[in-house]
C-alpha cells in the first residue's frame, strides 16, 4: 500500500505499455473522449487534496492509465486549491499526457458530457493495481492526519467503542458498524467522525448540511431547495419548533433528492438526514415528542437549574450571569429563569459546590423564588453593609408555588427587591428630548412609534433588559370590524361590540375611553400589518364570545403564548428607526414636575447613576402592579402562593402608579383580570387544558357552587371561585369521562387549550403522582378520594349522587347547566381532580384618563403634560374582564398607546 507516497515508479513503467497490456491488467474500458479527475462533489471535506501533495506521479499515472483504456484524446484535472501545476504538468509529460489543471469549487458534469470521471484516490489507486500492490483506503479519524489503511479491516478496531461514526455525510450507531469494514463505511470522503454521547445527530446533521449548502451550486432545484427545506426542519427540531410529522417530511425529500439530482454532491445531500433518521430515530424523534436533547447539545432544548440540596447560597453564578437570568444572593439558593437564559454555561464555570445542573426534558420541583439555604444565615438589612437580593433586570414569567410559605417568609423579600431604587440619586447626566415614555410594553412601544411617526424624537426608560414586559407572553391584540375578521366572516362592527361591552360591565365605565378605543382598533390592526407584523387570523376564545382576538403569526408556527413576541420585535425596530433611543435597565423613579407640569422623568441606570430625562410629556404604561404582593394584599386582601396564583411578571410592581400618584394623579378602577387555573399552571399546562371541562365543580365544603357549562369564560368561573373558601375548587372527572372526550373531542373547545391535550394527558398526570403535585389527585374510590380531598366521605358521596341523578335525568334542577354537559361520574377507571384557584393575567386600573388619555386629578381635570396608557390605565371592565370580547388588555395598550401618542404630538405642537 503506498498511496500517500509518489508514485513515480508507475510513471516509468507506463512508457513502455500500449493498451493492451493495460487491459490485461484492468480489463477492458468504454471508449470516452476525455478523462476527467477530481475530488468528487459531494465531498466536502477535502481531505484526499491531500494526494496532489503526496502522490502527484500516481494521480497522472492514473489519468494515463485512464486515457489509454478509454481511448481519450486529453485528460482535466479539475482541483479546489491554488495549486502550482508544473510537477503535474511535467509528471504529464513524461508519459505523453495531455493534461489541462484548472480549479473550480465542482465539477460542471455538463460541461464534461460523456467524459470518465475519476476521484483522486481511484486514479492513485490504478497507479498502485499497475505495479501489483493492492491500494488500501484513505482515512483520517476526528481530523488526524490521513493514513492509509486495508479496506477489509474492521472499523470498530480503528474507532474503538463509540455511540456512533459519522462516515463522509453518513450517519452509523454502534449497532451498525459492528461487522463493518473501514472499505465499507469511510466513504468518498474518507473522513470518519465518531460520535460520544454528548453529540447529538440532530446537530451534527445541521452541520453536515450547512457545508453543504455551501459547496452546492444552486442551479439544480432539488439540491438547492431540498438542502434548505431539510435544514429548516433539523434547525425546527434543534429549537423546539418543529411539529409531528416533520420526520415524515424530511424521509419524503431526502429520498426524490438522491434520484433527482444531477451530481454526486445533489444525490447524496440528503444522506445526512436519511441516515441519522435510520440510526438515531428515537433520539431524534425526542426532540420533536419530547422537546428533549439526550445528548444536551441542543440549547433551545436545554435547561440549567440549580440544586437546593447542593447550593452554598454564594451568589457567584448570579454575579457572572451576563444575561441577568439568575436570582439569589448570600445566603440564598439561587434560581435561574430558563425563559430569557442564553445556556451560556457562566453559571456552571464558577459554582464550587457543583449544584449547577444541566438538563434537558422536564425540570424536577424546585423553588420559584430564592429561599434561605438550610442552616445557612441570611444578612440582614443594613443600610451600609447588607447585600439585598439580586434579581435580573428582565421581565419574567413566575408563579407561586403551591405550598410555598407564607407570604411574611418569601412574598415580601420579593416584593422589597422589586420596589423602585431611592428617589434620591446623584443625577450624572441629562438627556432633552421630546418625548418621556415610561416602559417599554406595547403600549410604551406604539406610542413611541406613533409620536416617531409626527417627526418627534423619545427616550424610552425600561426596567427589564427587553421590551414587551407581559406582551411577550401573550398572543394579540383585539381588532373590531377588521378586514382579517370580513375575510374570515366573522365581523362584528363597532356599535354592536360597544353595545355589549356597556351592557356586561353595567356602564360603569368610561364610554367614550370605549367607543375611542374600539373605533380605532380596525386601523390599529392596519396599522400593524403595514409594519411588517402578520396575524394568524382572528378567532375566539370560547365559543360564545366574539372573534375579536387578532393572534400574532407566531414564529414557531404554534398558536399559544408568547405568539405577540413577534409584534414586539417589530413595534421596537420600528420605533428605534423612528428616533427613540430605548434605554434598558434604567427604570425610572419620580416624575419631574415644573410650573404645573409634567415635563420628565428621573431613572436609575443599571450601574446606580442617576438620569434626568427631560420633554415637553411624559407617557406612563408601566403595567400594573400584578407582581407587587403587598400592593395586592392592600388592593384586594389576596395572597399570592396561598389564595391566589396569577401569572407574574418580574418588573411590574406598580412603580408607575406610585409615580403618578405622587404628582396628583387619582387613584381610581383597580382590579385585577380574573381567571382560574392550576397553579404552576405552565410546567402542568395539559393537566389544566384536560380538567376544566364542565363536569362536576365543588369547593371545600363538598357543594356544588356554579353552573360548571360557564367555565369556558375564566373570568366567570375565577368570580365564582374567588366566593369560595380558600378562593379554590375541585373539578372532577374519571377515565371514562376522559375517554369520551378523547373519541368526540372535549366539551368546551377553547383556542388556547388544544384537543391534543387529551391524548397527551396520561403522561402528564403519571408525573404529577409521581411528584406529589399539590393540585392534581387520582382516588379509586369516593372514600380515598374524601380522603385526599379533606372533604366528609358522607357528604362527597351525597353530592356525587345527587349530581349523577341529574345527570340520569337529564335536567340539572340546581344550576341548570345544559344537558349536553351532564355526565355522571361513576369513578369508571379512577376518579380524576384538579385544584383550581382564582388567578390573573395581572392587574388592571389605577389612574383614571380621558379618551386622549391625559392623567385625571381628583377634580377629574388633566395634569398638563402626564398621559398614561396601558394597564395602568386600563378601567374597562368594571368588575369583571370582558373575555366575550377577547384579546382586550393587549389591544387597549396597543391602541391607548397609539391614541396617547397622537394626543401628546397635537399638545406639543400647541405648545410651540
Amino acid at each position: 500500500m503506498s498511496l500517500l507516497q509518489n508514485n513515480t515508479e508507475a510513471l516509468n513503467r507506463l512508457r513502455g505499455l500500449d493498451k493492451t497490456a493495460l487491459e490485461a491488467v484492468f480489463g477492458c474500458w468504454d471508449a470516452a473522449p476525455r478523462v476527467v479527475g477530481a475530488l468528487y462533489n459531494a465531498d466536502t471535506d477535502g481531505m484526499k487534496n491531500i494526494l496532489l501533495h503526496a502522490n502527484p506521479a500516481g494521480v497522472v499515472a492514473g489519468l494515463k492509465i485512464a486515457a489509454v483504456l478509454t481511448g481519450a484524446a486529453d485528460a482535466v484535472l479539475v482541483v479546489r486549491e491554488d495549486l502550482d501545476p508544473q510537477q503535474l504538468e511535467a509528471d504529464a509529460g513524461l508519459v505523453d499526457l495531455k493534461l489541462t489543471v484548472t480549479r473550480a469549487a465542482l465539477v460542471n458534469k455538463m460541461a464534461y458530457k460523456g467524459a470518465r470521471l475519476l476521484a483522486l484516490d481511484e486514479l492513485a489507486a490504478l497507479a498502485d493495481r499497475l505495479l501489483g500492490n493492492t491500494p488500501g483506503v484513505l482515512v483520517s479519524v476526528d481530523g488526524a492526519p490521513a493514513v492509509e489503511e486495508p479496506p477489509a479491516r474492521p472499523v470498530t478496531e480503528l474507532v474503538g467503542d463509540c455511540k456512533g461514526l459519522v462516515a463522509g455525510h453518513v450517519f452509523y450507531n454502534a449497532d451498525q458498524l459492528a461487522g463493518k469494514t473501514v472499505g465499507e463505511v469511510a466513504g468518498r470522503s474518507g473522513m470518519l467522525r465518531r460520535l460520544t454521547d454528548t453529540q447529538c445527530p440532530v446537530h451534527e446533521t445541521q452541520v453536515l448540511l450547512t457545508a453543504l449548502r455551501a459547496q452546492s451550486c444552486g442551479k439544480c432545484t432539488f439540491c438547492r431547495e431540498g438542502l434548505y427545506q431539510l435544514s429548516c426542519i433539523m434547525e425546527d427540531m434543534a429549537t423546539g419548533r418543529a411539529r409531528t410529522g416533520d420526520l415524515d417530511l424530511a424521509r419524503e425529500i431526502g429520498t426524490v433528492m438522491t434520484t433527482s439530482c444531477n451530481c454526486t454532491l445533489g444525490e447524496e445531500a440528503a444522506l445526512p438526514v436519511l441516515s441519522a433518521l435510520d440510526a438515531f430515530e428515537s433520539e431524534m424523534a425526542a426532540h420533536i415528542r419530547r422537546k428533549e436533547c439526550a445528548a444536551g447539545a441542543c440549547l433551545a432544548l436545554t435547561r440549567f437549574y440549580v440544586d437546593p440540596k447542593l447550593c452554598q447560597g454564594s451568589g457567584a453564578c448570579v454575579d457572572a450571569c451576563p444575561a441577568h437570568c439568575i436570582e439569589g444572593g448570600p445566603g440564598l439558593v439561587a434560581v435561574i429563569d430558563n425563559f430569557d437564559c442564553t445556556r451560556c454555561g457562566k453559571c456552571l464555570e464558577v459554582c464550587g459546590s457543583g449544584a449547577i445542573k444541566r438538563t434537558s426534558g422536564r425540570l424536577p420541583k424546585l423553588p420559584a423564588a430564592p429561599v434561605p439555604v438550610k442552616g445557612a444565615a441570611v444578612p440582614a438589612p443594613d443600610t451600609d453593609t447588607a447585600q439585598p437580593v439580586r434579581r435580573p433586570a428582565k421581565r419574567k414569567l413566575v408563579f407561586a408555588a403551591v405550598g410555598a410559605p407564607e407570604p411574611a417568609e418569601t412574598a415580601a423579600p420579593a416584593a422589597q427587591a422589586e420596589q423602585p431604587k431611592p428617589v434620591e440619586v446623584k443625577i450624572m447626566k441629562t438627556i432633552e428630548t421630546d418625548v418621556v415614555i415610561v416602559a417599554g410594553g406595547p403600549a410604551g412601544l406604539a406610542a413611541a412609534v406613533t409620536v416617531g411617526e409626527q417627526g418627534l424624537k423619545s427616550v424610552l426608560l425600561e426596567k427589564s433588559s427587553a421590551t414587551g414586559g407581559a406582551a411577550n407572553m401573550g398572543m394579540g391584540p383585539l381588532g373590531i370590524d377588521t378586514k382579517i375578521q370580513r375575510a374570515q366572516f366573522n365581523n362584528i362592527s363597532v356599535d354592536k361590540a360597544l353595545q355589549m361591552h356597556m351592557e356586561y360591565t353595567h356602564y360603569r365605565v368610561d364610554e367614550d375611553l370605549v367607543q375611542t378605543y374600539f373605533h380605532k382598533s380596525a386601523d390599529t390592526i392596519d396599522w400593524l400589518q403595514e409594519m411588517g407584523v402578520e396575524f394568524a387570523g382572528a378567532f375566539r376564545y370560547f365559543k360564545e364570545s366574539e372573534a375579536t382576538w387578532h393572534i400574532v403569526k407566531p414564529e414557531n408556527g404554534v398558536i399559544g403564548p408568547r405568539a405577540a413576541g413577534a409584534m414586539v420585535k417589530v413595534l421596537t425596530e420600528c420605533a428605534k428607526e423612528l428616533g427613540c433611543d430605548i434605554l434598558l435597565e434604567t427604570p425610572a423613579t419620580k416624575l419631574i414636575v415644573e410650573n404645573g407640569k409634567v415635563c420628565g422623568a428621573v431613572a436609575v441606570d443599571k450601574d446606580g447613576n442617576g438620569i434626568e430625562v427631560r420633554g415637553k410629556a411624559v407617557l406612563v404604561a408601566t403595567g400594573g402592579f400584578g407582581n407587587n404582593p403587598e400592593m395586592i394584599e392592600k388592593e384586594f386582601g389576596l395572597h399570592m402562593g396561598k389564595d391566589y396564583f396569577p401569572f407574574r411578571i418580574p418588573g411590574i410592581t406598580g412603580d408607575g402608579l406610585k409615580m403618578m400618584w405622587e404628582v396628583g394623579a387619582e387613584k381610581f378602577g383597580q382590579n385585577i383580570e380574573a381567571i382560574y387555573q392550576l397553579p404552576d399552571n405552565l410546567n402542568w399546562f395539559l393537566l389544566d387544558a384536560v380538567l376544566r371541562q364542565p363536569n362536576l365543580m365543588i369547593n371545600q365544603l363538598g357543594d356544588r357552587f356554579m353552573n360548571e357549562g360557564d367555565l369556558g369564560n375564566t373570568t366567570y368561573a375565577g368570580n365564582a371561585l374567588a366566593l369560595q373558601p380558600g378562593n379554590y375548587g375541585y373539578c372532577i372527572m374519571d377515565d371514562g369521562i376522559l375517554k369520551q372526550y378523547k373519541i368526540n373531542g372535549p366539551d368546551i373547545m377553547d383556542i388556547v387549550h388544544p384537543a391534543e391535550a387529551f391524548l397527551n394527558f396520561e403522561g402528564q398526570a403519571k408525573l404529577a403522582v409521581e411528584q406529589g403535585y399539590e393540585a392534581y389527585f387520582e382516588a379509586e374510590t369516593i372514600p380515598e378520594l374524601a380522603e385526599k380531598l379533606g372533604i366528609d366521605a358522607d357528604k362527597l358521596q351525597a353530592t356525587i349522587d345527587d349530581y349523577n341523578a341529574m345527570c340520569r335525568c337529564g335536567v340539572d334542577s340546581q344550576y341548570h347547566k345544559p344537558q349536553k354537559y351532564l355526565h355522571p361520574i361513576t369513578g369508571k377507571g379512577k376518579y380524576l381532580v384538579g385544584k383550581y384557584y382564582l388567578g390573573a393575567y395581572g392587574t388592571v386600573g389605577g389612574v383614571r384618563v380621558n379618551k386622549y388619555c391625559e392623567v385625571l386629578n381628583k377634580d377629574h381635570l388633566p395634569i398638563e403634560g402626564l398621559y398614561s396608557a396601558g394597564s395602568d390605565a386600563n378601567t374597562l371592565y368594571g368588575d369583571s374582564y370582558n373575555f366575550t370580547l377577547p384579546g382586550n388588555s393587549m389591544g387597549f395598550a396597543v391602541n391607548s398607546g397609539r391614541m396617547a401618542g397622537e394626543a401628546i404630538a397635537q399638545y406639543i405642537a400647541d405648545c410651540r
